[in-house]
C-alpha cells in the first residue's frame, strides 16, 4: 500500500498550477474515482478518506464554497443520476486527463433525463478539461445553464444533442447563458453526430450577458436549415459577446444542406456580437438575417464571398 496523503498528492498540485490551469493555491482536492476500476483501487489507498468519491453529486455535496476547493475528474465515463446545480464560489471542476478537444475522457452523462444537466448558479468558478455528454430523452432540453457571474471555462466539450429526439425538438438549447461576464476558452459546444431539424442553438446568450469566447469550436448535424449556431436576447440591459478564432462548422450528408443563418436575435439596441477576422464558417448561407444585422459587427478585413478553400461559405445577410 502506497502512503496515505491527505486530499491530494503534492504533483496533483504541481500540475493544477503549473499545467496550465491557473488554481494558484488549491485547498481540498475531491476525487472522483469511478466505482469497481483499476483508477478508484489505486488513488484510494493513497488519498486519505474523506476525500474520494464514487459519484460527482457526492464529491461536490462534500466541498465548501470560497476556499478554493477543487473536484478532480478521472479519466472514466461518470454518470449523473440527478441534475448538478453548482452554487459554489470560487471552486473548480479539473479532469485529470489534459488536452483534447473533442469527447475528453474526464466524461460526464446522464443516468436519467432531466433539465438543465448542469446549473452554475454559483461566481468565480473554474471548469477545466471536461467532456459532458447531454441527452437521453426529448425532454433534456436544455445541457448547461450558467446563470452566475464571472465563471470561466477552459478546454471544455459540451455535447449534444445525445439522441435524435433532443435533435428533433424545438426547445433544445445546448447551452444557456443568462449570468455576467463569463469566459470559454478552447471549448467545444454540441455534436456533428446527431441530426437536428429545428430552429434551436448550440448556445442562447440572455439580457445582460457579457461574454468572450477565445478558440472555441460550434459544431451541427444539420438535417434540414433550421438551426442555429447562437441565439441572443436583449430585452433589457446590454448583451456583449466577443467571438475570437472560432470556428463554426455546420455539416450534413455530403455537405448538401446549408442553415440558413449562423445567429438569430430577440435583441434591442444594445445588443453586439462581434466576430474578429479569424472566425469562420462552414456549411452556412447567412450569418444573420437583414433585419438583425445592425448587432453584428465583423472587420472589414472579413470575407463574405464564397471561398471555400477560407474556410468562408457565407454572405452577410439573408
Amino acid at each position: 500500500m502506497g502512503q496515505n496523503l491527505d486530499s491530494y498528492h503534492q504533483d496533483v498540485k504541481n500540475v493544477l498550477f503549473g499545467g496550465g490551469m491557473p488554481i494558484a493555491a488549491p485547498a481540498d482536492i475531491h476525487w472522483v474515482l469511478k466505482a469497481g476500476t483499476a483508477t478508484e483501487d489505486y488513488w484510494s489507498q493513497r488519498i486519505s478518506s474523506g476525500f474520494t468519491y464514487d459519484t460527482v453529486l457526492d464529491a461536490y455535496g462534500n466541498m465548501t464554497t470560497e476556499q478554493n476547493d477543487v473536484m478532480l475528474i478521472t479519466p472514466e465515463s461518470h454518470s449523473l443520476a440527478s441534475a448538478l446545480t453548482w452554487s459554489l464560489n470560487t471552486s473548480h471542476m479539473v479532469g485529470s486527463y489534459p488536452g483534447g478537444r473533442y469527447n475528453v475522457r474526464n466524461r460526464i452523462g446522464m443516468g436519467a433525463a432531466f433539465s438543465p444537466m448542469v446549473t452554475v448558479s454559483g461566481y468565480g468558478n473554474t471548469f477545466h478539461d471536461i467532456y459532458t455528454m447531454h441527452g437521453t430523452a426529448a425532454a433534456d432540453y436544455i445541457g448547461w445553464t450558467v446563470s452566475g457571474n464571472r465563471n470561466s471555462f477552459f478546454n471544455c466539450h459540451f455535447g449534444g444533442p445525445m439522441v435524435a429526439a433532443q435533435g428533433g425538438h424545438a426547445s433544445y438549447n445546448g447551452f444557456n447563458i443568462t449570468g455576467e461576464e463569463n469566459y470559454f476558452k478552447g471549448c467545444t459546444f454540441g455534436t456533428s453526430t446527431i441530426g437536428r431539424d429545428e430552429v434551436a442553438p448550440n448556445v442562447t446568450v440572455n439580457d445582460t450577458a457579457r461574454v468572450v469566447f477565445d478558440d472555441c469550436l460550434f459544431l451541427l448535424f444539420a438535417d434540414d436549415a433550421d438551426p442555429t449556431f447562437m441565439n441572443v436576447v436583449n430585452d433589457a440591459g446590454t448583451t456583449e459577446i466577443f467571438l475570437n478564432n472560432c470556428k463554426f462548422f455546420a455539416l450534413s450528408s455530403n455537405m448538401a444542406t446549408a442553415i440558413t443563418v449562423a445567429f438569430t436575435t430577440s435583441a434591442g439596441s444594445t445588443c453586439t456580437i462581434i466576430l474578429d477576422p479569424n472566425c469562420s464558417f462552414t456549411g452556412v448561407t447567412n450569418l444573420i438575417s437583414a433585419s438583425d444585422d445592425v448587432h453584428l459587427y465583423i472587420p472589414r478585413t472579413f470575407s463574405t464571398t464564397t471561398d471555400t478553400e477560407a474556410c468562408v461559405t457565407v454572405l452577410m445577410t439573408t
